[in-house]
């Protein structure tokens, strides 16, 4: 019997011991994300896209990073491996931008919460990706400018 009272003890404290709240760990997460972790890679930095969105969305240059990475990563699961290869030569910042993305984002699963750990709600999607595709199709060759324009689309 005092066996297992302190099996059942230990498990009661055990299970509340590991528990925890997902959206409050987030709400903590986000703003060490944007704050403890800037970018200062110049390179990035004068990036033509990264500025147009720090200066028209007034996000921080690591939200604006994030961000289009966390686009960059979506659109990529859209296309078909040769296609974003092909992009990638066309347009070599994609994979610069894909690599300075905040350690764990784009794991996160959904583009809504790679934005929340970012700092920003949802809504600012619909602002960073026509920016996004418009730097993409800048750069890329017109026939890429269509699968561009498709995975963005989905």
């Amino acid at each position: 019997m005092k066996r297992s009272l302190i099996a059942f003890s230990f498990t009661l404290f055990a299970s509340s011991a590991f528990a925890f709240d997902l959206g409050g760990m987030m709400q903590t997460v986000a703003p060490i994300v944007t704050s403890v972790a800037p970018i200062t890679d110049a390179k990035l930095l004068s990036n033509p896209l990264i500025k147009n969105l720090t200066t028209s969305l007034g996000v921080t240059p690591t939200q604006a990073i994030g961000g289009t990475a966390a686009i960059l990563n979506d659109a990529k699961g859209n296309m078909k491996p040769a296609d974003f290869k092909t992009l990638t030569k066309q347009v070599p910042q994609v994979n610069t931008l894909l690599s300075a993305a905040p350690a764990g984002m784009l794991g996160l699963g959904s583009l809504g919460s790679q934005f929340s750990m970012l700092g920003m709600d949802a809504s600012m999607m619909d602002k960073f990706s026509p920016l996004v595709l418009q730097y993409l199709q800048n750069g890329a060759s017109p026939s890429m400018d269509k699968i561009v324009a498709a995975a963005f689309a989905q």
